[in-house]
């Protein structure tokens, strides 16, 4: 039931330059625990003070699962890419990813061969949704050789050639001539340097502040 003096809330028009629905976006603030069962497009007025974010129409990128009775314009937007079936579909989860721009059609993403279908989704390979895999460019290094030895055995062999064994590095890279700084490594990826925020989709066109 609703506090006295309060309307209950309605949906509105998209205004000029807001946000359509399916859109992402870096959220720099921190998030409380998602609600599994995802936000009721009903919201009370409690709703404001808990959980601002998703009274104002956006979700956590988590990959939950929603009904597309509950949430009618996400699911228009999103289909089954990401995961589903009949009522049921579900959001992208984005945690611990870096988002790329679609190369289809251009040569931006030169290994768009190696991209995966969303995971559990009915989106393409080279699509929106699709993965693709850590990787590091082919490289090579070059480095002095042993020098030869001056003399030959009787059998014509070189005297003293040491024997050879493959043996693996240790230790990882280490700094450059004159350079001090450690050189960081990482045994799962290659990556830049980055910061965490949370990713946040829009879920409706616009559920407004309740009228006093």
């Amino acid at each position: 039931m609703m506090p006295p003096g309060m309307a209950n809330p309605y949906f509105v028009r998209p205004g000029f330059g807001d946000s359509p629905v399916g859109s992402v976006t870096a959220f720099a603030g921190t998030l409380g625990a998602p609600d599994s069962a995802g936000a009721p497009t009903t919201v009370t007025a409690q709703d404001f003070v808990t959980n601002p974010l998703e009274a104002w129409g956006w979700m956590y990128c988590d990959g939950r699962t929603l009904s597309s009775h509950d949430y009618p314009e996400l699911f228009a937007v999103l289909g089954y890419v990401y995961g589903g079936s009949a009522d049921q579909f579900k959001i992208p989860d984005y945690r611990g990813y870096f988002l790329r721009g679609v190369g289809t059609d251009t040569t931006n993403d030169p290994d768009i061969a190696t991209r995966t279908a969303p995971p559990g989704g009915q989106g393409l390979s080279s699509g929106v949704g699709s993965v693709q895999s850590f990787a590091l460019e082919t490289h090579e290094h070059t480095y002095s050789s042993a020098p030869a030895p001056s003399a030959s055995s009787p059998s014509g062999t070189a005297a003293g050639a040491p024997s050879v064994t493959a043996t693996l590095t240790t230790g990882g890279p280490v700094p450059g001539t004159g350079q001090t700084n450690k050189v960081l490594v990482s045994p799962y990826e290659t990556r830049p340097i980055n910061v965490y925020v949370n990713y946040i989709i829009k879920f409706t066109y616009g559920l407004t502040p309740f009228a006093r």
